[in-house]
């Protein structure tokens, strides 16, 4: 017994050849600052409550966000 149905050809996997659209080139620099400094206010916020785990992780977030910034 054989198979006969048709195989599917899979699409090429890998970043494409133009680079990838997004990150601190895809994003303007005013939208990587924004979201940096909410992401600040947030953290500091829910530090001051008592949320350390969570502010902590918001924390992180906004330092990742603001390294987009560096030229």
């Amino acid at each position: 017994m054989t198979d006969e149905t048709p195989r599917r050809r899979r699409l090429p996997s890998g970043p494409p050849e133009a680079g990838w659209t997004f990150g601190a080139s895809g994003f303007p620099k005013v939208a990587w600052g924004t979201l940096a400094v909410l992401l600040g206010i947030l953290a500091a916020y829910l530090l001051v409550v008592g949320y350390v785990g969570y502010g902590a992780v918001i924390g992180i977030l906004a330092g990742a966000a603001a390294v987009n910034l560096l030229p």
